[in-house]
């Protein structure tokens, strides 16, 4: 009986850690796309701001 328990508790981690490395992976890509937006902004302003400046 405690080796049935014992393989049914395997598999329950198993999928506990599959669900939380799924969550983790789900949670990179997103921060991923989140610092390309503020990159693609922080680009338009300093172009914007360099565009403004006067050299002479």
């Amino acid at each position: 009986m405690e080796e049935i328990n014992g393989k049914q508790s395997i598999k329950t981690h198993i999928m506990d850690a599959t669900e939380v490395n799924a969550q983790h992976a789900l949670e990179l890509e997103q921060a991923s796309k989140e610092r390309r937006m503020r990159s693609k902004e922080q680009i338009k302003a300093e172009v914007i701001g360099n565009n403004n400046i006067d050299y002479k």
